[in-house]
């Protein structure tokens, strides 16, 4: 109960503020009903030149949605208005009737303060008072321009634009002029610089990722928790710091890349320090591939399942019977074409064989860069992540042919990147996640995770309505840049268990951001981060089954 009133205060000032924005827009367009103009006057105490009424409402709707977002700029905008009404009401511009309408708000105002915790960032105050002084500077050589329009005038425009709600000023009979438009601009480009949310802080450390690295080969960690190594991402760390979470900021959402990594006990602190960093930094929370055991400490944020995880338990699998036909043919081609496999760690790759490889994944990809944010590492062959599992195969000459690299977690591997050279035998891969099963399976390790399985309910589906009929028709036609169902197919011959992913959000209102985000993180190009100086530290051992 204590935290729904505010939040239905909020809600309520946010509503009042964008009914203020309507009744400054509409008198201005021309045409309003009566009471409509009665109501507007109410608000501006007396009528508004056009110009400067449609400035101000748009100014207004802007301070309305940084009301619901809890930014403490708008509560700076909303109290700058009633001040300077007063101020209006003192000078007698205004009638004297209002006075008692402006004390109501600056109380109300004045009451929620503590609900405005997202201070603007010191780049966006410093952006801000720039373009303020560029604002007076361009209203000061319109004024020269402008014949007639003394300096006095231009300053009372300008303070308009920035908020006076009085009489008619001097000037408006030349506005939209050279002044309209650049105060008007100016204004609502200040306003939207102040109620931004942070920009996007920079990757984190290398002291913080190694700190990361030592809770991810905790022995309770989940197989995605080595994705949280990216050096392209953030971290904040549980007040005891033996949890973490690692993230990325676009578009004002801020995405975790799965679960807390690190002790258990500490996940929902380091859940409850994330969702507070967002909402202080004025960022929308969003997690890409949440577990359903941790879901519940995402609450009160929605969630919907996206996809499973593969996971092949290693003491279950073996090539026998005709379920596991296809993969047993693929197989023996590649034994039948002398194909030879190595495992070993990418530390331990000798200087010629790591080339090889490079060249084996620059073929692979066909020019095009690695991508990917949710089950994809980076510095790919590079030694940084030294303790890697990279699974070799030769061709019958020795020479590579194709390479798949495994991270370790503290409760399995998981498959990271998957290369094969064009016009390498069929089966390869096929032949690779087999003997990594096996290597697995003897050096005591339950699980191997390969890949996820997005949308695999709908790929699965026997009858489907017409959106699911629609939603299979997309993937299909995406497949060759998504590759979403022959994925889905090929992860399928190995017959796993699924985990299921979430992706955890804040609102629906935020689906296009999240949207955006995502799409520019799993397709986009990577940050670009400076070379790593040393590889982080390898596990000492693979984990163990316990």
């Amino acid at each position: 109960m204590e935290r729904t009133r505010p939040e239905a205060s909020l809600r309520a000032s946010a509503a009042v503020t964008a009914a203020v924005a309507v009744l400054l827009a509409v008198p201005a367009l021309g045409n309003a009903p009566s009471a409509v103009v009665t109501l507007s006057v109410l608000v501006t105490g007396n009528p508004l030149a056009p110009p400067h009424a449609l400035v101000l409402a748009a100014a207004v709707a802007l301070l309305a949605r940084g009301v619901l977002l809890r930014r403490r700029a708008a509560w700076y905008g909303l109290l700058t208005l009633v001040a300077m009404g007063v101020l209006a009401v003192l000078a007698g511009q205004d009638p004297l009737w209002r006075l008692p309408l402006l004390a109501a708000a600056a109380a109300v105002l004045w009451r929620l303060r503590d609900g405005f915790p997202v201070r603007p960032h010191p780049e966006r105050v410093r952006a801000a008072v720039r373009t303020g002084a560029v604002l007076v500077v361009a209203s000061a050589a319109a004024a020269v321009l402008v014949g007639g329009v003394s300096v006095r005038s231009v300053g009372h425009d300008v303070a308009f634009g920035l908020g006076a709600m009085g009489a008619p000023l001097d000037g408006a009979s030349w506005l939209p002029g050279v002044l309209g438009l650049t105060g008007g601009a100016g204004l609502l480009l200040i306003v939207i610089t102040l109620l931004a949310a942070d920009p996007a802080p920079p990757p984190g450390a290398e002291d913080e990722r190694r700190r990361v690295a030592r809770l991810v080969a905790h022995p309770a960690s989940d197989t995605l928790a080595p994705f949280a190594l990216r050096r392209d991402k953030s971290y904040v760390f549980s007040p005891d710091g033996r949890a973490a979470i690692g993230y990325r900021v676009l578009f004002g959402v801020a995405v975790a890349g799965g679960d807390p990594v690190g002790d258990p006990a500490s996940h929902e602190a380091a859940v409850a320090r994330f969702l507070e960093m967002c909402r202080r930094a004025g960022w929308r929370p969003a997690v890409l591939g949440a577990g359903a055991e941790l879901l519940p400490l995402w609450a009160p944020l929605r969630s919907f399942g996206f996809g499973d995880e593969v996971i092949i338990r290693t003491d279950g699998f073996g090539l026998e019977g005709r379920r596991m036909r296809n993969v047993r043919q693929a197989v023996r081609r590649t034994h039948n074409a002398g194909v030879t496999v190595r495992i070993l760690r990418e530390g331990e790759l000798a200087p010629e064989l790591r080339e090889a490889l490079g060249q084996v994944a620059a073929r692979s990809l066909g020019g095009a860069s690695e991508r990917g944010f949710s089950m994809n590492l980076d510095e790919l062959l590079t030694g940084y992540h030294a303790g890697a599992l990279i699974a070799v195969a030769h061709d019958g000459a020795g020479e590579p042919i194709a390479f798949q690299r495994y991270v370790v977690a503290g409760s399995g591997i998981s498959l990271d990147a998957m290369r094969r050279a064009p016009g390498g035998p069929n089966g390869v891969n096929e032949r690779l996640i087999v003997e990594v099963v096996e290597y697995a399976r003897r050096h005591g390790v339950a699980t191997v995770s390969l890949n996820f399985a997005a949308f695999r309910e709908l790929l699965e589906a026997e009858e489907r309505g017409l959106a699911e009929r629609a939603g299979y028709r997309a993937l299909h036609l995406l497949d060759p840049w998504i590759a979403v169902e022959s994925l889905y197919l090929f992860d399928r011959k190995f017959r796993p268990a699924y985990r299921p992913r979430s992706i955890v959000f804040r609102s629906w209102w935020d689906i296009a951001w999240l949207a955006a985000a995502l799409l520019t993180l799993e397709f986009g190009r990577p940050r670009p981060v400076p070379a790593p100086e040393e590889p982080l530290p390898g596990a000492a051992g693979l984990p163990q089954r316990p």
